[in-house]
């Protein structure tokens, strides 16, 4: 890959917060680039910086130290460009859910009428359609995740940020997210970057996986995944998959993987 193809360089990127006793460090002289197009999870110990990366990256934090562009701007702010799976769906519960979806072009002050067809088509891939004009309360947690995900693609932008978006689901459910996340990103190709706690979920789903130290964070490795894409359920039984996910614990500290 080229220097040309760089969605997200992120150089020497260092984050303190003020603290009564101490200033906590959270990220120290983290590095790394992710590529156009590239699926890239970034995994790490609880507390380690993970969500601290991701809303710098988003423009919703300052940084203390260090350099971030994105599409090779430096990132002063929030941008278009950008969307964002939170941890949690964050839908509004006196909108629908077609409303929900339109909420970032209103935002950004586009117009809703040129942009519905768009809404209509982010939940034709996430199969939301036949519920298009029910409210959040009607829908299972997968399906609110789902919203979330036509939300944050509506505006068409060029990045994808995930903060651990399925760690509130059941197993099966979010099993199932996984492949339809999987899915979206096959589509559109949107350049995405994941946070989350699941190494088999890290693996199945990303081209790279980053992991992080304990606090202060910073990337202690970046482990390729060369698994065959579509990946399929029955791949995770598989000794490659296993192999990757073993690789990836370890350099984590887990050894027993």
């Amino acid at each position: 890959m080229t220097e040309a193809t760089k969605a997200i360089e992120v150089k020497h990127l260092s984050k303190v917060y003020p603290s009564k006793d101490a200033p906590i460090v959270a990220l120290e002289d983290a590095t790394f680039d992710v590529y156009d197009q590239e699926f890239i999870s970034l995994v790490g110990h609880s507390g380690c910086g993970k969500t601290t990366i991701m809303k710098i990256i988003a423009g919703l934090l300052d940084k203390t130290r260090g350099e971030v562009l994105v599409n090779g701007a430096p990132v002063t702010g929030p941008k278009a460009s950008t969307g964002i799976v939170f941890q949690t769906p964050v839908l509004f519960q006196w909108r629908t859910v077609i409303d929900n979806v339109l909420l970032p072009v209103e935002i950004l002050g586009l117009s809703k009428d040129e942009y519905y067809p768009k809404a209509l088509e982010m939940l034709e891939l996430t199969g939301l359609t036949e519920f298009k004009d029910k409210y959040p309360r009607e829908l299972s947690g997968g399906m609110q995740q789902r919203a979330s995900i036509s939300r944050a693609l509506v505006h068409e932008p060029s990045l994808l940020l995930l903060d651990e978006p399925f760690g509130a689901l059941d197993a099966m459910t979010r099993g199932e997210m996984n492949m339809e996340l999987q899915r979206i990103w096959s589509e559109n190709r949107k350049t995405s970057l994941l946070i989350t706690h699941s190494i088999p979920e890290a693996v199945f789903l990303a081209d790279r996986v980053m992991v992080m130290t304990p606090r202060p964070g910073h990337i202690t490795d970046i482990i390729d995944i060369g698994l065959p894409r579509p990946r399929t359920p029955e791949m995770r039984l598989s000794a490659e998959f296993t192999e990757c996910v073993r690789q990836v614990g370890k350099t984590i500290g887990l050894q027993y993987l």
